[in-house]
């Protein structure tokens, strides 16, 4: 079964190669951005192990080591999503065993680039340990539960974020849960930057690090490399106790969702009235506008993000605060204006295969564009002037709220024209609607990166004259920064204009291939 479930994920992995051309550009930029860090972090082991520093080894295996673990734990769930073939609900109408299955799912988690790119600076850490023949026999052990460790992690943490997704309530626990997050990142990275992050502040690091579960295997290889082998027996016993644990969390995590598997839709039960639709104009751009406001309201792929979207401006307000650095004040507006109006590039691809209804309706190519933009427009209208207002208001300078106004309505605008065009040329693949909120195609990383990168660069080169009368502002120019206040917006209604009558004839002549896209990618 195991086996079977390998030559299913390579198959996958296979398969999504055919899918076009983007897709394998996708991936080529996706290896050769990834491969470029690889390649460095392998340099980098193999130069401790020349240098021959077992307290460099430590640290870095470490705060290495640790980072790894957290980016395979959080940035699933936060960035690309995990492959649907690990979804554990999927598996709900098979008669296979739980445990063969749990065991399966885990290994496929190596398959793939990801899990390659893993494997390898697994290796790396091996070579890196090899101070002598006892420390090599402690990392041939310690590493491979450290990796196990990682899969593991980021099966149950995509698993039970999903099923927390699933109700309104969960939700709300979620969204209070990331505001907590950021309240907590912010004044680290405050603490941290405040000084400097120099080798003494690594090794404290380490230091903590290295008796939490996230370091335990990565902190028994250098105990032993440094001749402590009481410590790093000890600590290779925690490590296989801790990936024992994750083994049984995994296993009745998997058995509950497929004995109770659970809908990520979020139920519609409760709900009186039409809603926005009751409330908007009955013209076609307030149906579609209802029709993504309740979206952003209801589903967790779009409402989990909009949150995230809102608050984290808001952790530039730690190192505008301990830092007393303007910069990171006058940003929030900017950055909370890039994020609403970029976040909009990639809209129809949520629709899934449910755009069919825009198709056969006949709907106006201008009212879809417009219409879509609803929520951003909405939250937009919230989170620019709350954040220009609360830069000065705890610090800042005034005399560039003119500027920040006029430079993120520019930015908010411009992404909003960018959007109107780039989700009627390519959508890449996003977790359908009723599925793990998490999940994501295989291979589509690259793709994904690819598209989110130009739309990104396309905002910031449209809102470059607004840019540079903000910078001029900054700089002591304060007719610069009235000359914001007005160039910004009135450029991004031009940018605004435009891009709204080029998607929709885009939308018009590519309704067609754009819902074969979206079929093919279901």
């Amino acid at each position: 079964m195991v086996a079977h479930l390998v030559r299913l994920k390579l198959q996958l992995l296979r398969n999504s190669l055919r899918r076009g051309v983007a897709v394998i550009v996708g991936l080529v930029v996706g290896v050769l951005y990834g491969g470029g860090f690889l390649l460095a972090a392998l340099v980098g082991l193999v130069g401790v192990r020349v240098a021959g520093d077992a307290q460099l080894l430590r640290t870095v295996l470490l705060v290495g080591g640790s980072a790894l673990v957290l980016g395979w734990s959080l940035l699933p769930v936060v960035l690309f999503g995990t492959d649907p073939t690990l979804d554990p609900a999927r598996f709900s109408t098979f008669a296979v065993p739980e445990r063969t299955l749990a065991t399966g799912l885990v290994v496929t988690g190596f398959v793939g680039l990801p899990g390659l790119a893993t494997v390898l600076l697994g290796l790396g850490a091996v070579v890196a340990s090899s101070f002598s023949v006892g420390s090599l026999l402690v990392a041939l052990v310690a590493v491979p539960l450290a990796l196990l460790g990682c899969v593991l992690l980021s099966r149950i943490v995509t698993a039970a974020a999903a099923a927390v997704l699933a109700s309104r309530r969960g939700r709300d626990v979620a969204g209070v849960g990331g505001l907590v997050l950021l309240l907590a990142v912010g004044p680290l990275a405050a603490s941290l930057g405040s000084g400097g992050i120099t080798a003494d502040t690594t090794r404290v690091i380490a230091d903590g690090l290295a008796w939490t579960p996230l370091g335990w295997a990565w902190g028994a290889p250098a105990a032993a490399a440094a001749g402590h082998w009481g410590r790093a027996i000890g600590l290779l016993a925690l490590a296989l106790a801790w990936t024992g644990v994750l083994l049984v969390a995994w296993e009745r995590l998997l058995t509950s969702v497929l004995r109770n598997p659970r809908s990520t839709g979020g139920g519609g039960g409760g709900h009186r009235g039409l809603g926005l639709f009751g409330r908007l104009p009955g013209t076609p751009l307030g149906a579609v506008a209802a029709r993504a406001g309740t979206y952003w309201v209801r589903d967790p792929r779009f409402n989990v993000p909009a949150l995230m979207t809102i608050l984290l401006p808001s952790a530039l307000l730690f190192p505008g605060l301990a830092k007393h650095s303007e910069l990171a004040l006058v940003a929030m507006p900017l950055v909370s204006a890039y994020l609403i109006g970029w976040g909009q590039h990639n809209d129809v691809g949520y629709d899934s295969t449910a755009f069919w209804m825009h198709v056969s309706a006949g709907m106006d190519p201008v009212a879809d564009r417009l219409g879509r933009l609803f929520p951003s427009a909405v939250m937009a209208t919230a989170c620019i002037p709350l954040y220009a207002l609360l830069g000065p208001f705890v610090g800042g300078p005034w005399r560039l709220l003119p500027a920040t106004l006029g430079v993120a309505v520019g930015l908010v605008l411009n992404g909003f024209a960018v959007a109107c065009v780039t989700s009627a040329v390519k959508q890449y693949a996003v977790p359908p609607p009723g599925e793990n909120p998490f999940s994501s195609r295989p291979g589509s990383v690259g793709v994904t990166m690819a598209v989110q990168t130009v739309c990104g660069g396309a905002v910031v080169a449209l809102s470059l004259p607004a840019l540079a009368l903000g910078v001029a502002a900054w700089y002591g120019w304060q007719w610069a920064a009235w000359t914001a206040l007005a160039v910004g917006p009135v450029l991004g209604v031009v940018a605004l204009v435009v891009g709204t009558r080029l998607g929709a004839d885009l939308f018009s002549r590519r309704q067609a291939l754009l819902l074969q896209d979206l079929v093919a990618m279901r």
